[in-house]
């Protein structure tokens, strides 16, 4: 089984998590990481917690 990534929280606010499709998330910290993963993926989702 692969590891999991840990990733550290961004200290200006949370990460961004992104649904690519039913089984994979992104977790991203900025918005220009988010808007070139909505660019790849335009039916990708925002997750809001």
């Amino acid at each position: 089984m692969a590891k999991k990534k840990i990733t550290k929280k961004d200290p200006e606010g949370n990460p961004i998590k992104i649904k690519i499709d039913h089984r994979t998330f992104i977790t991203v910290r900025t918005e220009a990481a988010l808007k070139m993963w909505l660019e790849r993926y335009p039916n990708a989702k925002v997750e809001t917690n």
